[in-house]
């Protein structure tokens, strides 16, 4: 049985581990990062991690402890968040381990960043792998019990692969991509090209009907009829069932991918698509998701909003505005590199710190403690 931390396990992705880890699980959970935070689902996880038997500690050196651990899940934030966090668990873990720990990093990130991180920790005897998870709260919540769990994205070092695939088979639904440290990042981006592109087809086709039969609004019964039966087509997404859907039926834009993530996560795919040589059509599409998202996040400081949220500002009342800030802010440009370096400039301060484009393994050891 693993002996294992959690970093970031009151959260949406992370806090349903605590339920499907019983005690005679693959894996017991010793200890799990509080840093007393308010909201959410949080103080539910925090019951949920106890009834496990896992202690609650608020700093990562009572984390790590005295080297009882095999490893630490990192289920965090985006580069700029998670390489301060990756690097002092390394050089903590690799201070007081008996034998060679891990660190599993659940977190989506870069490919640069899963390559960087592998070489940091490696040289310091830390094995490290990052394996993203698509499938959203939902898919958490249900687990590798249910067919329409979360899907986990692995890579890397396939010996540790697995060691860890009983533990990864009780959280969801696991799939090995190769040795390479960044193929698990790569996955998850080329499935956020399908994410948003599917979420600016229904948006834009709930805009047209709002114009052309709802009066110019969007929500309603005929309106969710009509895209739902639409969606049955050969145009259907998965975006209108865990998404939009919910906007239209009932007027909850909230509840979803937050849109504090998903405009990095969009970023880093727009920046997957000028690596792997594609053209401007497909980068253009991940760059104007990321710019929508930062019209949001700007016009609405301190609000939780989920990407569905992007359909109200796309009707004919909106959409003026939001032509106007991509215009201003550059969307638009002839270069590719620096529509993406103006899409970053967009953001506000805090989510702009947490994209950190090309990372390398410098910025891991400016970290260390």
């Amino acid at each position: 049985m693993l002996k294992l931390a959690y970093v970031g396990g009151l959260g949406m992705m992370a806090g349903p581990a605590a339920t499907h880890l019983g005690q005679d699980g693959p894996a017991r959970v010793l200890r799990v990062h509080d840093r007393g935070s308010k909201g959410g689902l949080r103080d539910r996880y925090r019951a949920d991690w106890q009834a496990h038997g896992a202690a609650l500690v608020p700093t990562l050196p009572q984390l790590v402890g005295d080297g009882d651990l095999d490893g630490v899940v990192v289920c965090a934030g985006k580069n700029g968040d998670d390489v301060a966090i990756i690097s002092e668990l390394t050089s903590r873990l690799s201070a007081v381990a008996g034998q060679r720990p891990f660190i599993l990093h659940l977190s989506t990130v870069s490919p640069d960043f899963a390559e960087a991180a592998t070489t940091f920790c490696t040289a310091r005897r830390v094995d490290y792998v990052n394996y993203p998870l698509t499938g959203g709260p939902l898919g958490a919540q249900l687990g590798g019990a249910d067919p329409k769990g979360m899907l986990i994205l692995a890579s890397g070092d396939e010996a540790l692969y697995q060691r860890l695939l009983p533990l990864l088979q009780r959280l969801g639904h696991p799939r090995y991509f190769g040795t390479a440290p960044g193929a698990g990042a790569i996955t998850k981006l080329v499935g956020h090209h399908m994410v948003f592109n599917g979420l600016n087809g229904i948006a834009t086709a709930a805009a047209i009907h709002a114009d052309c039969f709802n009066q110019g609004q969007l929500g309603g019964d005929g309106q969710y009829d009509y895209l739902g039966f639409l969606n049955g087509g050969a145009g259907g997404t998965r975006q209108w069932d865990v998404a939009l859907g919910k906007g239209i039926a009932s007027d909850s834009w909230d509840q979803g991918f937050s849109i504090h993530h998903a405009v990095v996560d969009a970023i880093y795919a727009a920046r997957l698509a000028v690596a792997a040589g594609l053209p401007r059509i497909s980068i253009q599409a991940m760059t104007n998701t990321a710019f929508s998202f930062s019209y949001l996040l700007n016009r609405y400081p301190g609000q939780s909003l989920a990407t569905h949220a992007v359909a109200r500002e796309m009707i004919r009342a909106g959409s003026a505005g939001l032509d106007r800030f991509m215009t201003e802010q550059g969307a638009f440009g002839a270069d590719a590199d620096g529509v993406i370096a103006a899409c970053v400039d967009s953001l506000p301060d805090t989510i702009r710190d947490s994209a950190l484009l090309e990372v390398s393994v410098d910025h891991f050891e400016s970290c260390l403690p």
